[in-house]
């Protein structure tokens, strides 16, 4: 029989699982270690040199089901400020603006400590099931609202994994709406996949999932560089990291941390969790005070158009950048053409065409509305034909107006 670490090392090709995956997965791990079978850290020694931790970061053991875990909390009183960002703010979110941007997650909250913004660090960023979170931290507002705190869970042995699980379950429970940034693609799919491997149930399985990244990319990507969430925090909510670590470093400090235990390089990787934590929670805040046309394009994508309309009609009354106007303009011409408003669509659609003039769908749809709405064939003709004299074409665009041309003369008898 194969050694338990080489059994165990072939679970790294197994990719994190779906909600499909999950019970082959289960299957996979029994035929490895045996059914049910787990390795709680009560069996393994202890290495020397742990408690030094305690010496650079502040915080206590947890006694688990299957072994302690390493806890630090931190609370900011309810006049603390994260850059612009006033946490107090944050006892609100689901009742305020931030909740009529973000129903379908806010809305499923009816008190502030069941919002959890949760973020972690691993041992790499490929994913899989040979990466491990070793510090997970939680914002959550305390109860009796005694201010916004952030708890962080530390693997100071990995073979304390699942009793790390165990602790995290306790802390979110009664959480009903989840934020992250890019948890969709990566922390949320490992931690489920963690709590697989280690027999622990994901404790927000029925949970609202918000991850942030996308709408930051509607909302403030244009004049960024990115939109890494250390580059919002900067231009957003004006906070800037003090000594912070990049993130890129962080895995092999927590390597050498298992090798030597030194302890001291942990303290910054501990502040920038916490940092990530409180500029994610900031930036959920202040997406509702984002200009308003990119609250209008938001809206639009989640196909709330009423509320959509008036924020990109306030929103284009500004000076904008080329491309994030004809955006704008195309969302708010198709608010116009819901509402049968066509005159006002084509003048619309004509500032698009000078805009953008080889986009095809402001050409498109003004000679369908000239045609089946308003009955004026020979103007969506004469339309088309302009555009088609106006220069060279994507091969699959010219294709279209072509198309549109020889149907249009057929029917106008030209």
């Amino acid at each position: 029989m194969k050694p338990l670490r080489e059994r165990l090392r072939e679970t790294d090709r197994i990719k994190p699982p779906g909600p499909t995956r999950v019970e082959d997965l289960r299957a996979r791990l029994d035929r490895i270690v045996g059914p049910g079978r787990v390795f709680p850290a009560s069996q393994v020694r202890p290495q020397a040199g742990r408690d030094s931790l305690d010496r650079f970061v502040p915080g206590r053991r947890i006694a688990a089901p299957s072994g302690q875990v390493f806890v630090t909390e931190w609370t900011a009183p309810t006049h603390h400020r994260h850059g612009a960002t006033p946490l107090v703010e944050l006892a609100r979110l689901h009742e305020g603006a931030s909740g009529r941007l973000f129903p379908e997650f806010l809305g499923r909250v009816s008190s502030p400590e069941q919002v959890a913004f949760l973020d972690t660090e691993t041992t790499g960023l490929a994913g899989g099931a040979g990466t491990i979170p070793f510090l997970v931290g939680v914002g959550r507002w305390s109860p009796g609202r005694s201010g916004f705190r952030v708890t962080q869970l530390f693997l100071e042995d990995l073979d304390r994994e699942r009793a790390l699980l165990e602790v995290l379950a306790q802390e979110l429970a009664g959480v009903l709406c989840l934020v992250t940034y890019n948890g969709r693609a990566f922390d949320v799919p490992l931690l489920e996949n963690r709590h697989v491997l280690n027999r622990v149930p994901w404790p927000l399985a029925g949970a609202a999932h918000l991850d942030l990244l996308h709408p930051a990319r509607t909302l403030w990507r244009h004049g960024q560089p990115d939109c890494r969430l250390a580059t919002l925090e900067r231009s957003v909510l004006g906070y800037a990291r003090d000594g912070d670590i990049p993130g890129w470093e962080i895995p092999a400090i927590y390597y050498q941390y298992l090798r030597g235990r030194n302890a001291e390089a942990l303290s910054p990787v501990f502040r920038h969790n916490r940092d990530d934590i409180l500029s994610l929670s900031g930036l959920v805040w202040a997406a509702a005070a984002a200009a308003p046309v990119g609250v209008g394009l938001l809206h639009a994508r989640r196909g709330r158009h009423s509320e959509a309309r008036p924020a990109l009609e306030a929103g284009l009354q500004g000076n904008l950048p080329a491309p994030l106007r004809w955006r704008a303009l195309r969302e708010f011409s198709l608010a116009l053409k819901r509402e049968g408003e066509w005159g006002r669509a084509l003048e619309v659609w004509s500032e698009m065409r000078d805009l953008a003039p080889k986009e095809l769908f402001a050409v498109e749809e003004a000679a369908k509305v000239l045609e089946h709405r308003l009955g004026q064939p020979g103007q969506a003709l004469d339309l088309v034909e302009q555009a088609l004299a106006s220069g060279p074409w994507a091969p699959r665009d010219r294709e279209a107006l072509e198309a549109r041309g020889v149907r249009l003369r057929a029917k106008t008898g030209s």
